[in-house]
């Protein structure tokens, strides 16, 4: 042995095993753990190089317990990148099984159970019939990868990534959450997103659950607010806590699922700014006309077939942005 290199010799053994897995790739292993490993290896050569450069009288010792500690490592570190989470439902003893299932993780709830948490195994999370988990568990701890058992389960589950809901009531209760689903067109509905995010605020308002995240609003208290920012968080409908906000005088909710202006929006005395472009709003009712004070307005990418006239009416209005809309109605569209 006393020629010969345990890290060389090795390293060779790696290559042909990146080969390999990089043409026939199994147990989670592909071309890019290959290319991992390739980077690894080549730190063990230069040990190699700079122990016999450096005459190192228990070179060949030292370099198999190297050897014999990295692949420890990469065997104990592929057991636990390889292991997720399974989901369990309605009392299912296998896991991702359920029809139109939908469901949401509370994180970071006082007094609840941790999420199991294994580091070789998948973790066991069991969903409850209310379709609402809360853990006291950090969204840290939560494994966002999923271990499927045959049959395609996969393509019908779905989830969002960690996300933090602000209630915007007068404590503003804050909340981070996971939301997922089970169905055939493995999408996560918008409409169950805003009913179940707004029944979670209302649980924190009423004092039912509690967290340690902040409350309250960055700027002074909630009658403080002059602006409102919802943006990209699939909004079927406006949040109802938001109307103790009388201050307001910004509200930009675009890139939502909203289908028409709310009627909410007309219930703030002071509102001079909406910003609602990119939903999937088809009509601007007339009603648009009582925002006296509105001096910007922004539908653009919103599927309007025409205009009120009453836009024309509101003496304060400055700026419209109406790109990316196909008007049927070219007069209503050049009269602006």
């Amino acid at each position: 042995m006393k020629n010969k290199s345990p890290i060389l010799i090795y390293s060779i053994f790696i290559f042909l095993f990146g080969l390999y897995i990089t043409f026939f790739p199994f147990w989670g292993l592909t071309i890019f753990a290959a290319i991992w490993l390739y980077g690894f290896t080549g730190g063990l050569i230069i040990i190699s190089l700079f122990l016999k450069f450096t005459k190192f009288k228990w070179r060949t010792i030292a370099e198999l317990i190297i050897v014999t500690v990295f692949s420890l490592f990469l065997v104990l570190h592929h057991l636990n990148w390889d292991s997720g989470s399974e989901l369990y439902f309605n009392g299912n003893k296998t896991p991702f099984i359920g029809k139109n299932q939908q469901f949401i993780i509370i994180f970071d709830v006082k007094n609840q159970p941790k999420l199991e948490s294994n580091t070789f195994t998948n973790n066991k999370i069991i969903i409850p019939e209310s379709e609402i988990l809360y853990t006291s568990s950090p969204t840290k701890d939560y494994k966002q990868s999923y271990r499927f058992i045959g049959d395609g389960r996969g393509n019908k589950f779905t989830t969002s990534r960690f996300e933090t809901c602000q209630c915007y009531g007068k404590e503003n209760y804050k909340f981070n959450y996971l939301l997922g689903a089970i169905n055939d067109s493995a999408v996560i509905s918008n409409s169950y997103k805003t009913s179940i995010l707004e029944k979670i605020c209302e649980k924190f308002e009423n004092s039912e659950i509690s967290n340690n995240l902040k409350t309250g609003y960055d700027n002074g208290s909630y009658l403080d607010q002059t602006e409102i920012f919802i943006n990209h968080k699939g909004l079927t409908q406006f949040p109802k806590r938001l109307l103790g906000l009388k201050n307001i005088e910004y509200i930009n909710i675009h890139s939502n699922n909203l289908k028409t202006i709310p009627n909410e929006v007309y219930e703030f005395p002071k509102l001079k700014r909406l910003t609602i472009g990119f939903n999937q709003i088809n009509n601007i009712p007339e009603k648009i006309g009582t925002l006296k004070t509105l001096e910007s307005l922004a539908v653009n990418g919103n599927e309007l077939t025409d205009l009120p006239d009453t836009l024309l009416t509101l003496p304060n209005l400055k700026y419209y942005m109406l790109e990316k809309i196909n008007f049927r109605n070219q007069n209503k569209k050049n009269c602006m």
